[in-house]
């Protein structure tokens, strides 16, 4: 019987990742979407990275659910715009 997996949706990879092994689901293989990149990329498209998550720019959500849970595919997501207003020191 085919599960569905709509809660998981939108949810950060490592919290899908938890519910599903809280349901006696591991091994799970994550798989980064195929979309194509953006044509006229902005600059804030640099922080959609590891190096961008980590600090909290980006985050890596669940778009869809295969294989009754046992495949997971992400695509990383802008959830922080940078803004630059913070003054700058004057260095003596």
């Amino acid at each position: 019987m085919q599960q569905t997996f709509e809660h998981l949706l939108g949810l950060p990879t490592q919290a899908a990742l938890a519910i599903l092994a809280s349901s006696g689901i591991t091994g799970v293989d994550v798989v980064p979407t195929a979309a194509p990149p953006k044509r006229q990329p902005g600059p804030d498209e640099l922080l959609r990275s590891d190096a961008g998550e980590m600090q909290g720019y980006a985050s890596t959500r669940v778009v869809a659910v295969e294989e009754d849970g046992r495949r997971l595919i992400v695509s990383r997501f802008l959830v922080a715009v940078r803004t630059d207003t913070t003054p700058k020191e004057a260095k003596p």
